[in-house]
């Protein structure tokens, strides 16, 4: 690439995300065109514009539905003023729209809890791959293991606390059924996954909802146990058990790690 080029591209990327005028004495205008530079680089910036406001309609599809054409255009061209791309990839364009969407719109939890939804769904999808264990692996433990036992976990994973029952909606799109009218409260934890090549998701009792967290952040099965011992006195092991079933059938788990036994010396 010459130096001219790469200087071309550099003003006509600083116009298009920030409107910076000095590219202008990059552009010529022949006799035979009729429209002057500063509309011809309109044209680029307004193409450019709708293109972002385009891709994050793919990436929300359901809350673009939910808000309607024009109301979604605006939210999504302010979101663009506050947060021009970034990155070479577009995929990461909407990754602050849920966030940013609670601080100007806080009252309206459906909509940003909506885009949560959503953003998680796609991370999901592109989250790298990771090789599940079967269950056999946790049958063959020794019973000593299982005090100290931790799980790892697949990177297609995202756990959520909602208010309102936003997956209401993404089902009934996917079904190209109309969209629930105004959700009423309902506080819940959800989790999503991939598994497949399917991303999935249902809602979390509470209990496992804090299990799942524990051993997320590193617990042992016994310290599991005893947390679970309160809703489910002397049945909590058989609690932490079945939910290890259920994450391991659903392909969550890549790994167990338990440390080693502990020998005395004599």
């Amino acid at each position: 690439m010459s130096a001219v080029l790469a200087r071309r591209q550099t003003a006509l990327q600083a116009w298009l995300r920030s409107g910076d005028a000095a590219v202008r004495t990059h552009v010529a205008t022949p006799p035979q065109v009729q429209a002057d530079a500063a509309t011809r680089l309109r044209i680029y910036a307004d193409g450019y514009r709708l293109r972002l406001i385009e891709v994050l309609a793919d990436d929300f599809p359901v809350l673009a539905q939910r808000l309607g054409a024009e109301r979604f255009h605006a939210l999504a061209g302010d979101y663009l003023e506050d947060h021009p791309s970034t990155q070479p990839s577009v995929r990461h364009l909407g990754h602050a729209f849920a966030d940013w969407l609670s601080q100007q719109h806080g009252s309206e939890v459906e909509v940003w809890e909506l885009a949560r939804f959503e953003w998680a769904q796609g991370e999901v999808f592109d989250a790298a791959d990771a090789q599940a264990i079967a269950l056999a692996e946790v049958a063959a433990l020794p019973v000593e293991a299982w005090p100290t036992l931790q799980l790892s976990f697949q990177p297609a994973l995202r756990a959520l606390h909602l208010h309102t029952a936003v997956p209401a909606l993404v089902m009934a799109h996917a079904a190209d059924a109309p969209l629930p009218d105004r959700l009423a409260p309902d506080p819940a934890h959800w989790l999503l996954w991939r598994q497949d090549f399917d991303v999935h998701w249902r809602r979390l009792p509470e209990d496992e909802a804090h299990a799942l967290q524990h051993m997320r952040d590193g617990g042992h099965f016994e310290a599991l146990c005893a947390q679970l011992e309160a809703a489910h006195g002397p049945d909590a092991p058989l609690r932490a058990v079945g939910l290890f079933k259920r994450w391991i059938h659903d392909g969550l788990v890549t790994a167990l790690q338990a440390a080693p036994p502990t020998t005395s010396e004599h």
